[in-house]
Parts: C-alpha cells; structure tokens; sequence
C-alpha cells in the first residue's frame, strides 16, 4: 500500500508542475503575439531611417569626416531568464568564433545584456558592463534606457560608436547574426534617387551628430524585440517539448498505479478465499440445517 501512496504523491507533483510549465508556455506565446506588432512597427521605422541616411551620405559624402574617432563596442544580446534551450550557448560559441583581439586600451569593449549569458560569459569574457535583460515587452524600455547610459559612457570624448550587436536571427535557421550600425557608413539599402538635395537646417556634421544618436536608438530597440520574440519562440518550442515528456512519464505512472491497485485488489480476493477455506476446509460453500420435504426437525 506505501508503494500506491508514494506513486499517488509522486504523479500530485508532476501535475503541480505540469500547471507551472503549462502557465510558462501559455506566457510565452502570448509575448510573442504582443512582439510581433512591436517588432513590424520597428523595422519599418529602422528602415525609413536607414534610407534618410543613404539619401544623407548621398548628397554629403564628406560629412563623416568631420565626426572623429570611432569606438568599436560589441553587444551581445541574451536572455534574462531560461528554458530557452541553448539560447545563450550559441551567443556565446558565436561570440568565441569572432576575430576579435582580446580588449585592452584601444581594444573593442564588450557588453552583455541578460542575466543568463551575463553568467556564462563570467570569467570567460572581460565585460566592461552588463545590464538585465527584458522579461516581457514592456520592460525593453526601461532595459534600453540603462543600456544607453551603459554606451554613453564607452563613447569617446570626440568620436562616435560603432556599434556590432551579436544577437539570434529572427526566423526559424537564422542562427546567431552580427550587425553593424555605424552612422557614418553608408547603409547597403539603395536610398530613393531624389534629384535634389535634403533642405538641412543644420550644417551636414551637425545633422549627423543629432541624427547619429536617433539611429542606434532604433537599431537597439529593433534589435531587443527582436531577440526578445525569438526567446519566447525558443521558450515556447521547450516548454512544449517538455510538457510532452512530463505527460508521458504521468501516463507512465498511471499505469503503474492501477497495475499496483489490481495487484493489490488480486491479493484481497485471495485472502477472503483463503480465510474462508481455513474456517471451513472441508466444504467449498455452506450447508443449511433447514429440514427436507419427508423429515422430521
């Protein structure tokens, strides 16, 4: 009986936590839902500021020149929490595979984003910061506003960043991607062929300068929902895999449980038999002491 009540306690938990990774699931998908407007709304932005700057270098050419140095920071985009798979392994591998020299002054910087990787990336990758990463959409906002003020601070005192963000592609085989925003090199999107140039009312540098800083602010947050979506993406495919397993494994008990209880059921005939042969082993069913037609009681 201790074994039915020890299988009957161990199936109660597998359901407690086939209800927690049920709720995770159902989570996920949601955020992808919410991600996908969030994410259309900001890449058609991204790519309406990408042609303003082809259609920029296009009539001013030389206005880069006047901007300074630039920095190299690479930012690696993660996951803030897990059972995501190998979400984070492979920003990691990807990052290894890089020919990047090992940072030092004048040397690329490196950033992470998302508790997650921030941990794998510990003692194997000098970070010069690390910022949390978002759990849901509206938490890239307040996510993108420490990892601004992360980048100002690698900015140099004359110059600008070139940014490289290493972050997971959006469709399903895209693997681990590396993009490059710089605003002073000339996007590979063919600008629109205006026969004039753009009215500034700024000399070309400075338009640069204010338009620089717009520019890796929509690069940043494209790129967040961008990871962010395919996180809950990778999320949802395990939480599913593993509510496969979790409920084969409760059918799998099940069985064991009311093959116990028929065991157990078998046992009891067999004891009310074998106590009604002990207390009569002579006759298999009991006799009456009515008297028959003919006899005298």
């Amino acid at each position: 009986m201790s074994k039915g009540h020890d299988l009957a306690d161990h199936l109660r938990a597998l359901d407690d936590i086939h209800g927690v990774m049920s709720a995770m699931k159902n989570l996920a998908f949601a955020e992808t839902r919410k991600l996908a407007q969030h994410l259309e709304d900001q890449r058609r932005l991204f790519a309406g500021m990408e042609d303003m700057l082809a259609d920029f270098l296009r009539f001013y050419p030389q206005a880069p020149q006047g901007l300074g140095e630039a920095r190299t920071v690479y930012l690696l985009i993660g996951s803030e929490r897990g059972f995501c798979g190998d979400f984070n392994e492979e920003l990691q591998d990807a990052f290894a595979a890089l020919p990047i020299p090992p940072p030092a002054a004048g040397q690329p910087a490196v950033m992470a984003v998302g508790r997650k990787l921030a941990e794998r990336l510990e003692g194997v990758v000098p970070l010069a910061a690390h910022f949390p990463g978002p759990n849901a959409t509206e938490e890239v906002e307040p996510v993108l506003s420490r990892l601004v003020e992360g980048l100002d601070r690698q900015r140099p005192a004359q110059g600008f960043l070139r940014l490289g963000v290493l972050h997971h592609g959006e469709e399903e085989g895209d693997g681990v991607r590396l993009s490059i925003f710089e605003p002073f090199r000339r996007p590979a999107r063919k600008a629109p062929a205006f026969p004039d140039p753009p009215l500034l009312n700024l000399p070309p540098v400075d338009f640069l300068v204010e338009f620089a800083d717009h520019y890796l602010l929509a690069a940043l947050y494209a790129v967040l929902y961008r990871s962010l979506m395919v996180e809950n993406r990778r999320r949802l495919q395990h939480m599913d895999d593993a509510t496969h397993r979790l409920e084969q494994r409760m059918e799998e008990l099940r069985r064991q449980r009311n093959q116990l209880r028929q065991e157990e059921i078998t046992n009891e005939i067999e004891v009310i038999m074998l106590g009604q042969a002990i207390l009569d082993p002579s006759t298999p069913a009991a006799k009456t002491d009515y008297p028959q037609d003919g006899e005298t009681p």
